[in-house]
């Protein structure tokens, strides 16, 4: 789907923040005074017996908030679920505020779940009782410390960790992405490189950080990158992952999280980054930060480029589409699926 500048801007900038793991432990305050929405955003799928769906939330801040200027609150469309714990949210509040007004809305996966009890002191009614987590990394972590590659490229998608090895060759270069809070999200983007030993070459998988060798994989490891990098540069595209750097001055490491070429489903790798999408994903913030290990407070993180594409986002309790499926022109859903959630975005965007 090709979607230009333009129409980017004018639409909602739903942002999925970076270090989500797979596994809600953030608990949401106040689901009480929500149950309602709780209980709407459960839809049809609900079971008074007990009922669990992840999806993506919202995390809204509210600095005109009378009772607490950090409060960020957690919504699924109109629906409010509830608010960050006032500990949490002072903690929060900077760089989610900081993305919202880049024209941003930070997104999270959540766990929902709820249930319903006989109440205690009439047998004859039942509440409804709710509670909603985030999938939500420590506030440092949410967004990337340097901007995408300006080049084309595409994003691997999340995968296990992937050592790098040699970085301390490479300590002068990586101590601009030292941080106070010992680690940071990075865009790194991976090339083939033909090596010459004693008695053969070999190719292996050198890592850069903005066009800057920071280390290479082992051969192994390249074996298993190489396809991909290889497959993506048949299109002129260059492969990018997200890394975490940490550490100190005199000893950092550098682990990469993305998908092997076999992990790879086969959606991702019929799908093309187009240079118009590639030209949209060019760094909106300039630089990259300059701080050290000795640095007092962190630096601020670049602001998200704008998405490539968007992905379509089904309702909660609609059936799952394949991977990478949109809906055709004229499309309508099945007459028994339910209403989606006033509000639902339908489309959230997407860094491929």
């Amino acid at each position: 789907m090709r979607i230009g500048i333009a129409t980017l801007w004018a639409m909602s900038m739903p942002f999925d923040v970076w270090g989500q793991r797979g596994w809600a432990s953030v608990e949401v305050a106040g689901e009480s005074h929500h149950a309602k929405a709780i209980r709407t955003v459960l839809g049809n799928a609900f079971k008074p017996s007990g009922t669990e769906v992840r999806i993506d939330v919202e995390l809204v801040p509210e600095p005109g908030n009378r009772h607490d200027q950090h409060a960020v609150a957690v919504r699924v469309g109109k629906h409010l679920l509830g608010y960050l714990p006032r500990e949490e949210a002072v903690r929060y509040s900077p760089v989610l505020s900081r993305l919202a007004s880049h024209g941003w809305t930070p997104r999270v996966m959540a766990r929902v779940w709820g249930s319903e009890w006989e109440d205690y002191e009439d047998h004859r009614r039942r509440e409804f009782h709710g509670s909603v987590r985030l999938d939500l990394a420590e506030p440092h972590m949410l967004v990337p410390a340097n901007a995408a590659p300006s080049s084309t490229h595409r994003l691997l998608p999340y995968g296990h960790a992937i050592q790098v090895t040699g970085e301390d060759q490479h300590l002068d270069t990586l101590s601009a992405w030292l941080r106070p809070e010992g680690e940071c999200w990075v865009h790194a983007t991976l090339h083939e490189v033909v090596q010459q030993t004693v008695r053969a070459s070999r190719a292996v998988v050198e890592v850069r950080i903005d066009e800057e060798r920071i280390g290479q994989l082992t051969p192994k490891m390249s074996g298993d990158m190489i396809p991909t990098i290889q497959h993506l540069a048949e299109q002129d595209t260059i492969t990018a992952v997200r890394a975490v750097v940490k550490g100190n001055r005199i000893k950092t490491e550098v682990v990469l999280y993305a998908l092997r070429a076999h992990e790879l489903p086969d959606t991702w790798l019929d799908a093309r980054t187009s240079t118009r999408q590639a030209r949209a994903a060019a760094p909106a913030v300039a630089a990259p930060p300059t701080s050290s290990a000795t640095t007092a407070t962190p630096s601020s993180e670049p602001i998200p480029p704008p998405p490539t594409s968007f992905r379509f986002n089904p309702p909660p309790d609609w059936p799952p589409p394949p991977p990478g499926w949109t809906p055709p022109s004229g499309w309508q859903p099945d007459a028994s699926w339910p209403a989606a959630p006033q509000g639902w975005s339908w489309w959230v965007a997407s860094w491929d």
